[in-house]
């Protein structure tokens, strides 16, 4: 592997740009994707002095699997414009972020940076900082129209900071005291903002991960100790409807929506998501190969209100987003979008429960991070498009790289 005192100032840039980048994502609006794109420098100018020889070949099963999943969303989008004939180049924006991460990957997998130790400080500070930010310049914390990110992906992200701090805590022995209050301190703050925020949809991902992290934990399976997990989760969550208003507030809202549209009323949150995603299955199944291509779900809202499909309301919201990450990818993109959204899932996954076995610290502690990850984001995508953001794209293809890197780094083999 390439010696780190080959490229101390390179080096030095890379890991202040990995304990920072968290930190960037809720509180300055380009921010993460700039830093991002700068790292990919980094990485490729690695790359280009990194000595590679037969003991440290730079390609393997690993970076082969990685590569294919990160340029498939690229070339679903590239496939979809091509039949249509409709070459643009904004549809491609987002999906290069998952293709410039391959680099990055690359890179990180072979150099001597310390990459769990930065992150395990890297994620709770982007979490604070978060809170931090939010408190003095946006006082209610919700990412409304006067805020750079919409207040559904604002409490995603938040919550996923939260959570990634907390499975960042006492792997490999009993971490210090500070900083281990350092990782429940960003736990706290991701709760938080995700609360505040009102964005219940990603609070379904909360009981999986505890459990997942239960799982970690607790490498003899027995079914008395999942029972008490589950009722421990089960409390928690119960506790939390009852003493927070807003989780309170928020909950109720399900049945009343839920009531509504019993009655007819299809206009409420639930009813205009239920009327979106009936819309993306019937596109998707009148073109199940390509979709209706790149922003084709919007140009569809006219027609299908015409048609009596949707609500002149629900076709307002299908013109900004389809409400699951999935089924837009499916409905705009086809079979191909379809195949390239779970290839950026289960790919990563695969690779990080083989890591999780790992005897190896490091290893271990990076793969459970990258399972809280992949689950946390599919479980998001449900209920939002969480990829139609750059800053998404950006944070979840750099954030799996730099995981995947420290899972699978080459001085583990």
């Amino acid at each position: 592997p390439m010696a780190a005192d080959n490229n101390p100032l390179i080096n030095r840039f890379v890991m202040l740009a990995l304990l920072g980048y968290p930190a960037l994502l809720l509180t300055v609006q380009g921010g993460m994707n700039g830093l991002f794109f700068l790292l990919v420098i980094a990485s490729l100018w690695l790359l280009f002095r990194a000595p590679h020889t037969a003991a440290t070949p730079l390609w393997d099963g690993y970076s082969t699997a990685f590569s294919i999943a990160m340029a498939s969303p690229m070339l679903a989008v590239l496939l979809s414009q091509a039949y249509h004939g409709t070459f643009s180049a904004p549809p491609l924006d987002g999906p290069s972020r998952f293709l410039f991460a391959i680099p990055v990957f690359l890179a990180l997998r072979q150099s001597e940076i310390p990459i769990v130790a930065i992150m395990k400080f890297a994620f709770p500070l982007g979490a604070l900082t978060a809170l931090i930010f939010a408190a003095i310049t946006h006082r209610q914390y919700m990412a409304d129209s006067n805020y750079f990110v919409n207040h559904i992906h604002f409490g995603d992200m938040a919550l996923m900071l939260g959570f990634l701090s907390l499975f960042s805590i006492n792997w490999a022995a009993r971490d210090r005291a500070p900083v281990l209050i350092l990782g429940i301190c960003g736990l706290l703050a991701g709760l938080y903002l995700s609360v505040q925020s009102e964005a219940r949809g990603g609070w379904v991902a909360a009981p999986v991960l505890l459990l997942i992290l239960w799982r970690a934990h607790n490498s003899k399976f027995s079914w008395t100790k999942l029972g008490a997990a589950a009722l421990s989760i089960l409390l928690f969550a119960v506790l939390t409807y009852a003493l927070v208003g807003t989780v309170q507030h928020r909950i109720d809202m399900i049945y009343q929506d839920l009531t509504n549209f019993q009655h007819g009323n299809e206009d409420t949150s639930i009813g205009v998501r239920l009327q979106l995603w009936r819309a993306a299955c019937f596109l998707f199944a009148q073109n199940p190969v390509f979709g209706v291509g790149p922003n084709g779900f919007a140009q569809m809202m006219a027609p299908l209100s015409d048609s009596g499909m949707l609500t002149k309301i629900a076709a307002g919201y299908g013109r900004g987003e389809v409400h699951n990450e999935i089924l837009a990818k499916a409905s705009e993109l086809g079979i191909f979008g379809l195949l390239s959204l779970l290839s950026i899932y289960v790919i990563p996954l695969i690779i990080f429960v083989r890591a999780a076995r790992s005897r190896v610290a490091q290893a271990r502690t990076a793969a459970f991070m990258g399972i809280c990850l992949v689950t946390g984001f599919f479980i998001f995508g449900l209920t939002v498009e969480i990829f139609n953001l750059k800053m998404t794209d950006a944070f979840y293809s750099l954030t799996v790289a730099v995981l995947l890197a420290a899972a699978t780094h080459k001085t583990l083999g």
